[in-house]
């Protein structure tokens, strides 16, 4: 198998008997196609995006206007929560909403402000945004104690500064706020960041380190790893990794490639995900993978098997691939088989419909999770974001069974949030199964999962919301897709609850329990209500409400893709 990677000789030696045969092939035609469609200079010149596909709900007959008095208590909660971070925490990575403190868990560089800045950017919040872009402007990414994730930072960082380079070249961003010198040095801080990240590729199988030290430059395993139950103790021979972590870089790395002209970014992304795309190893469920996954040989070295978290991003990027690559890409019939595949696998095999409960005969359709060898009756907030995937899917695609599915998953959703007493979902739940399973599944196991369930037909496993998109991404794409305007209404009911739930001094803080919000139920001093974390992605959440309010040509699906993070990319045709 060919090496695009050019960050000097791996730790590894690889065995040839053990790469990818069917890979040599499909990556050197991949290197002569990448080379002839990135080396065309126009491309990262200023154009509005040409409408690359039809995906929008295109009948709105005047419904598809803003609904301002709603966005602009949205924009006015974005306001809220920078100028406490502006005046608390200013260039560290996050604010304590509830404390007013601040913390640095993703390198220092200032996550909030890198994260954050497309959100501003598409709100029109200038003032804010001009702010955020000198700071950009003054990072050093190549310097940091800490050690670096490669999924957090491309889909973050990077993420984030492409989207703002995306955006000001479709002349959405008034030069005032970011003019073209500005929008070069940015396009050089992503180059920057994506070389340092090059060492986190420099393994057999191109499937990337868990962290790289930047430092050192070279690739390395987490410290304490999230596959092993003894801390401290990596529970197998090499470094594990899981779907997402492997999966979801190539639409960053590919819009890398675009703005540059250097290939190198979109080949070592292709290279990263190939093992997955093209494994060789079986797998009972046609287009799902088995992880977590050997980084040297590429084996599966569990049988874990969803589209929660650790691995909903892959699929979420197999299907955007579809519609960011150029129609010339020869691997697009691939993504798309690939991702039908894993969805129809997840429609038979992890979609499970609730019995009755004693005070609610309502079924809903939850996922579950594959496991080892038994079906897990549990799904957790991530997984909200599963409807929103195949909405986009079922219209790009043409896929009407899709449609159907991801509407009934996202109701189950938001009845997640309409059975709290504070209208918003708990991070993770269980449900009986209408149909049983030929392994045990979880059952209530204790009195207030026992109320939960024989209220609602479900019951919390973590009660706690962490500030998280994925159910308004979906209630987004939904509205976009459909046109229904009943998804503009949950939206709301979803925002006015976090609104009143997680307002805290400092910013928007995660909820201990959305069960027990009422005075009454927290301890003397108010300890218990909130904890004092801002979600990382709560701009991202503020993001995808304001724009389900907003204008539905703001951010057109036809003409823009929505990566992991949250980030706008152009497409391009």
């Amino acid at each position: 198998m060919p090496s695009f990677r050019r960050w000097g000789k791996s730790k590894f030696e690889a065995n040839p008997e053990s790469t990818f045969k069917l890979l040599a092939a499909v990556l050197v035609i991949t290197l002569y196609l990448l080379i002839k469609e990135f080396s065309n200079p126009i491309l990262g010149n200023k154009a509005t995006p040409a409408s690359g596909a039809q995906i929008q709900y295109a009948e709105w007959n005047g419904t598809g206007k803003a609904q301002e008095g709603r966005a602009d208590k949205v924009r006015s909660a974005m306001q809220y929560t920078f100028w406490k971070y502006r005046e608390h925490a200013w260039g560290r990575d996050d604010i304590l909403p509830v404390s007013g403190g601040n913390s640095s868990t993703r390198n220092g560089w200032g996550g909030f402000i890198v994260d954050s800045a497309s959100t501003l950017a598409l709100m029109g919040l200038w003032d804010e945004l001009e702010l955020s872009v000198e700071h950009i402007l003054g990072i050093d990414f190549t310097v940091t104690d800490d050690l670096v994730d490669p999924f957090e930072t491309t889909t973050r960082y990077l993420g984030g500064l492409l989207s703002l380079v995306d955006l000001y070249d479709a002349g959405l961003i008034p030069e005032q706020v970011m003019d073209d010198d500005a929008r070069d040095l940015i396009l050089e801080h992503a180059v920057t960041l994506a070389v340092k990240l090059g060492p986190a590729y420099d393994t057999p199988t191109g499937m990337p380190w868990p962290r790289v030290d930047f430092n050192t430059n070279q690739g390395v395993p987490e410290p304490l790893s999230i596959f092993t139950e003894n801390p401290g103790k990596q529970k197998y021979d090499h470094p594990a990794t899981s779907p997402a972590q492997t999966g979801s870089s190539i639409l960053e790395n590919r819009v890398l490639t675009r703005l540059t002209g250097d290939s190198i970014y979109a080949k070592n992304s292709t290279l990263a995900w190939a093992p997955l795309v093209w494994s060789k190893w079986t797998t009972p469920w046609p287009g799902m993978v088995d992880s977590p996954i050997d980084i040297v040989t590429g084996a599966p070295l569990g049988r874990a098997r969803h589209w929660d978290d650790e691995h909903a991003s892959y699929y979420e990027y197999l299907l955007k691939m579809t519609l960011l690559a150029p129609p010339a890409d020869p691997y697009l019939d691939v993504y798309k088989q690939r991702f039908l595949a894993s969805a129809y696998s997840l429609r038979k095999r992890l979609s499970s419909r609730s019995a009755s409960a004693p005070n609610h005969t309502m079924q809903h359709l939850f996922l579950g999770r594959h496991i080892a060898s038994h079906y897990e009756n549990q799904q957790s907030h991530t997984s909200c974001a599963a409807p929103g995937t195949l909405l986009l899917a079922a219209k790009h695609l043409n896929q009407p069974y899709l449609r159907s599915f991801a509407l009934a998953l996202l109701e189950a959703c938001r009845h997640t949030y309409t059975s709290t007493p504070s209208n918003i979902g708990p991070e993770a739940w269980s449900w009986t199964p209408k149909f049983s399973y030929t392994t045990p599944f979880r059952a209530p196991a204790s009195t207030r999962e026992t109320e939960e369930w024989a209220a609602s037909g479900f019951w919390s496993e973590d009660p706690a919301f962490k500030g998280g998109p994925q159910y308004v991404a979906s209630l987004f794409y939904a509205w976009r897709v459909t046109g229904q305007l009943r998804y503009r209404e949950w939206a709301w009911e979803a925002f006015s609850a976090m609104e009143e739930y997680c307002k805290a001094p400092y910013g928007y803080a995660q909820l201990a329990d959305v069960y027990r919000v009422q005075r009454a139920e927290w301890s003397s001093d108010g300890d218990g209500r909130w904890i004092d974390v801002q979600g990382r992605s709560w701009a991202q959440t503020l993001k995808y409400l304001w724009l389900t309010f907003g204008d539905s040509e703001t951010a057109s699906l036809d003409n823009w893709v929505f990566s992991t993070g949250g980030h706008v990319f152009r497409m391009i045709r």
